[in-house]
């Protein structure tokens, strides 16, 4: 046969299917919708098995020792003076649980549902997002610390996306006034 005769046959369907192109390989770590890659994502889970049952101490070593640091954060747990200490407990175990809740959360648009609705809560009672990636912040370190001996750069670098994300969420401090209507004095 002539090189004609085989240039015209793999001109046809077969010079459609063959020779297959080559996909175009990806060098590096492949991230997941939330941007965590496949090792901080299992490092994150397999740290989180390990704090899951000691979630009341950890929040409540981590969540004393900051709002002691910073002095008038646990002036918030105050009722007339008192300190409200179921609030300040329960608060302290849901806020390590609401962590562990991010850290297994797969679907991006409920991970940021979490933490819009999580900030939007705390606007309420004037508590910023930079406060609240503050207080994530010290929790990483003292689960880095606890578990030092486990720890890895992937695990590091899977909690930083978590505070980084926590941090950067926008304040929404709504500006309404009684019966949610906008006073005089809001409008610009």
């Amino acid at each position: 046969m002539s090189k004609d005769k085989i240039s015209k046959k793999s001109s046809g369907i077969a010079g459609l299917i063959y020779p297959k192109r080559l996909p175009k390989i990806k060098v590096g770590a492949i991230k997941d919708d939330l941007g965590f890659t496949l090792n901080e994502r299992l490092a994150l889970r397999q740290v989180w098995n390990l704090i899951r049952p000691y979630e009341r101490r950890y929040g409540q070593d981590v969540f004393y020792s900051f709002l002691n640091d910073v002095y008038w954060g646990i002036n918030k747990f105050r009722d007339e003076g008192e300190l409200n200490l179921k609030a300040l407990h329960s608060h302290a175990l849901h806020f390590v649980h609401f962590f562990g809740l991010l850290i297994e959360q797969e679907d991006p648009v409920m991970f940021q549902l979490m933490i819009n609705d999580n900030n939007l809560t705390h606007s309420r009672c004037n508590v910023g997002s930079a406060y609240i990636g503050n207080l994530a912040q010290a929790l990483v370190d003292h689960v880095l610390n606890v578990f030092q001996k486990v720890s890895s750069p992937s695990l590091e670098r899977g909690f930083m996306k978590i505070v980084e994300k926590l941090k950067s969420y926008q304040d929404n401090q709504p500006i309404n006034t009684a019966y949610n209507r906008l006073s005089k004095m809001d409008l610009p």
